[in-house]
């Protein structure tokens, strides 16, 4: 039986005003929806708000590709440098510089 990954279940939490003094809405990903091989939905509930700003409602949205999420500069060095450390720190090899003989 497989299940595939349709959506996010985000609640709004609560709003914050950013640095250039707009507000903002809160979320937070309370789990998932799979979708069988029958078609039918399910909801994975991993966490539930509980403040007095959550009006109940849990949206479903499309999953955000990953390489979107994973493009921020923190995200970008993170992998760097777990790359670098998992091949000991040896400079990759790069095809330009290879000399034939």
């Amino acid at each position: 039986m497989a299940t595939i990954k349709k959506y996010d279940a985000v609640a709004t939490v609560g709003e914050y005003t950013d640095r250039n003094g707009e507000k903002k809405k809160r979320y937070m990903t309370c789990g998932i929806v799979f979708e069988n091989d029958k078609g039918q939905l399910s909801l994975k509930l991993d966490a539930l708000p509980r403040n007095k700003d959550w009006s109940g409602f849990i949206s479903f949205y499309e999953p955000k590709d990953k390489q979107t999420s994973d493009s921020t500069p923190a995200t970008r060095a993170s992998t760097a440098h777990n790359t670098a450390k998992a091949n000991a720190y040896q400079p990759e090899p790069n095809e330009e510089d290879d000399i034939p003989f």
